[in-house]
């Protein structure tokens, strides 16, 4: 897959996956103002990575579908090579919903770790796809 496209799909999977966090985050919760005028929340429980989530965690956008294709072994040794990359995101995820929280927040620093966690998932996607190449 050629640079260009590549990383228009894992633009376009990261927006999905930001409009439907969106939606479930709202769900049985109040959005302040200054929330809704930044987005509405992007990074909240959908994009965290919990349990049948979409995330990257290892039941989120990276498990799933994704890591289905793998089997068992790829799956803990792509577990273990990115652990420190899954624990920069959580950071990154971190900053993300402080930086959402603080009303004196600039757009630009939101798109600054927005640009930060998707270079950290375009890592671990190349991850996944050296070691599927493995079988």
């Amino acid at each position: 897959m050629k640079m260009g496209m590549k990383m228009t799909v894992i633009a376009s999977m990261l927006a999905v996956g930001l409009m439907a966090g969106n939606g479930i985050a709202q769900n049985g919760t109040t959005t302040t103002t200054s929330q809704q005028q930044m987005g509405g929340g992007m990074m909240n429980g959908a994009m965290m990575g919990g349990q049948n989530s979409w995330g990257m965690g290892c039941d989120g956008m990276m498990g799933g579908m994704m890591m289905n294709r793998m089997s068992p072994d790829q799956q803990q040794e792509f577990m273990n090579q990115t652990t420190d990359l899954r624990k920069k995101m959580m950071e990154k995820r971190f900053a993300y919903m402080e930086a959402m929280r603080n009303p004196d927040t600039n757009p630009r620093d939101l798109a600054k770790i927005e640009k930060e966690m998707l270079d950290l998932r375009s890592e671990m996607i190349d991850k996944m796809n050296s070691l599927q190449g493995k079988r």
